[in-house]
């Protein structure tokens, strides 16, 4: 019995999702149908190897019908502290939170470091 190159399956799976990524994006404006069937077997393919499909993939399509966003397909709306995602299709609403803008570095470390004490100064001349 052969073993399984377990990583050689999860890179070519990556791949096969991507390049089904790249076609629902082609057919979602001309076969709506066929585009939704794309966003279906990449999803299959990354549970099947357990793969996470990136946050970028995952905002391009409806959780619930699988159906890819385009343009008057979805509504956004932006409240407080996150972006919402309403899929006119099945109705099904996508909360995005959205990230505070982080202090520079230099700030928070200025926060952070403890005072420095001179050092005595020994007085033996």
């Amino acid at each position: 019995m052969l073993k399984r190159e377990k990583r050689l399956e999860r890179k070519i799976a990556r791949e096969r999702i991507d390049k089904l990524f790249q076609m629902m994006e082609e057919m979602k404006n001309k076969d709506y149908e066929l585009a939704r069937r794309y966003v279906e077997l990449a999803r299959r393919i990354a549970m099947k190897y357990r793969i996470k499909l990136p946050k970028e993939y995952k905002l391009k399509f409806c959780k619930k019908c699988l159906y890819p966003y385009k343009e008057g397909k979805f509504r956004v709306r932006i409240a407080k502290s996150r972006v919402i995602i309403t899929c006119l299709n099945c109705g099904y609403t996508k909360r995005v939170p959205i990230r505070p803008i982080r202090k520079k570095i230099d700030e928070r470390d200025k926060k952070r470091k403890v005072k420095i004490l001179p050092q005595r100064v020994s007085q033996r001349c």
